[in-house]
């Protein structure tokens, strides 16, 4: 049950941060070009972009760690 409410929380955190990104560019072409719709594509474009960045991330991570698992500790057989 513990480690399924972490992977929610995980998965809020990366939407939030994905969301603010998004929100925070879109602000920024806003306020240097004033073309709303420009403003709506840039924040649209970082949220995925953002998602992808995350996603490959976590992806990088889960298979350091089955490369981890998989390399077989040498074993000392006496002779």
């Amino acid at each position: 049950m513990g480690s399924t409410i972490r992977v929610y929380i995980d998965a809020s955190y990366a939407v939030a941060l994905m969301a603010f990104v998004g929100i925070v560019s879109g602000f920024a072409i806003a306020a240097l070009t004033g073309d709303t719709e420009r403003s709506l594509q840039a924040g649209l474009g970082m949220f995925a972009l953002t998602g992808c960045v995350l996603t490959v991330r976590l992806w990088r991570m889960t298979r350091k760690a089955e490369l981890r698992l998989a390399d077989p500790a040498p074993s000392k057989v006496p002779e």
